[in-house]
């Protein structure tokens, strides 16, 4: 059995690589990167819009990064940014329409990008191996927060 050091670098090693083909797949189909990509994606699952703040904290990253990936998908018209009503002095971003055909066809490709990997465990695999992952993003957001690092 593999221990906990051996474990950290594969899923370092995946990352990284999955990571490099992601960016170039995005880069080629789109037009644009990763980060930019991301960004759309989360706006794609929070339709009613999400603030800048929690896209830095979702993204581990600085506001100042977010703030500038965010202009430049405003100028291209991929995201649109409104007062909320909740509190005015804040601003909720959201995909326009132009942006979630971005992000579903960046998704489309990296999905026909990655399958073939993914495809060497069966889907039941694949189901326990994302719920693991996920399980320990959500213990090392949850430290990281709680020792207030994000």
């Amino acid at each position: 059995m593999a221990d906990i050091s051996e474990l950290a670098t594969n899923i370092h090693r995946l990352s990284t690589v999955l990571g490099r083909l992601a960016d170039g797949t995005v880069q080629e189909c789109c037009g644009f990167g990763m980060s930019q990509f991301k960004i759309l994606w989360i706006l794609r699952k929070h339709e009613a819009g999400v603030l800048q703040t929690n896209i830095a904290d979702w993204l581990n990253q600085t506001e100042a990064a977010v703030s500038r990936q965010v202009g430049l998908l405003v100028e291209e018209g991929l995201i649109d940014k409104q007062v909320d009503p909740a509190n005015r002095r804040n601003h909720m971003i959201l995909l326009s329409a132009e942006g979630k055909k971005f992000a579903d066809n960046a998704m489309k490709a990296l999905v026909t990008e990655y399958k073939p990997y993914f495809e060497v465990i069966s889907l039941k695999e694949q189901e326990q191996l994302n719920t693991l992952l996920e399980k320990i993003f959500f213990a090392v957001v949850k430290k990281e927060h709680s020792e207030g690092k994000a």
